[in-house]
């Protein structure tokens, strides 16, 4: 990305789980305990990697559909029984905390007038507890977020941020980087019409594993973010 398109930057919109909060695969393990309850056995590893940053209804669609037909009342069960679960250990569980240098970030873009947004593949609900556990929204860091069951459809699609450039009236996402850490961030990022999109790297997916998969950025540490904006 050039110095002239960095200065006009309006918004940078985060993912939550992996890339600004480390819940320690939380989200995974429940949803892989959830559906194990009605009989479909997947490992942690192919939950992660199936429905990454998904809508996670969707997700739990997806996931139990894979081996033939289910019901929408199967589908519901198994996605209450989740959010429950993941709802109790978000609100519970102490080693949750912020990924590494995000709340610096945050007032790094608050400081150049660039709104900080985050949207995920959470419901409202359950996002509502992890940003009152990192207590962004009490010290002003964060301008406004969107979750998956606010829109039509979750990641890949870009619902979520042209939700967001509405609410800021920007006219369309060429002026938003998107940061991710999953498949479906980088391609939500890209069919929202973004002018970057970074892939944050894990146990899961290396830097190149993201450029690969067509991140326009890669980087381990959410503060190098602030060498692309400024380069």
């Amino acid at each position: 990305m050039s110095k002239t398109d960095t200065n006009s930057i309006k918004a940078v919109v985060f993912d939550m789980a992996g890339t600004t909060v480390d819940e320690g695969k939380t989200v995974y393990r429940c949803v892989k305990e959830a559906i194990a309850r009605f009989g479909y056995e997947y490992s942690l590893e192919e939950v992660m990697g199936q429905i990454g940053g998904m809508n996670k209804k969707e997700g739990i669609r997806l996931l139990m559909s894979a081996s033939g037909e289910v019901s929408e009342e199967v589908v519901s069960g198994a996605f209450e029984l989740f959010r429950n679960k993941v709802e109790e250990v978000y609100s519970t569980d102490h080693d949750i905390k912020e990924k590494i240098g995000a709340t610096d970030l945050f007032r790094f873009l608050k400081e150049r007038e660039i709104k900080v947004v985050l949207d995920t593949g959470y419901y409202r609900s359950t996002a509502d507890i992890l940003i009152d556990r990192m207590d962004w929204e009490n010290e002003n860091l964060i301008d406004y977020s969107v979750t998956s069951d606010e829109v039509a459809k979750g990641r890949p699609e870009p619902l979520m941020i042209q939700k967001m450039v509405d609410h800021f009236e920007l006219g369309n996402a060429d002026k938003v980087i998107k940061v991710g850490d999953t498949r479906s961030d980088i391609e939500e990022g890209h069919n929202a019409g973004c002018c970057a999109v970074v892939g944050i790297s894990s146990d899961m997916y290396s830097c190149q594993d993201l450029l690969d998969m067509g991140a326009t950025h890669a980087i381990d540490e959410l503060d190098e973010l602030k060498e692309i904006i400024t380069a």
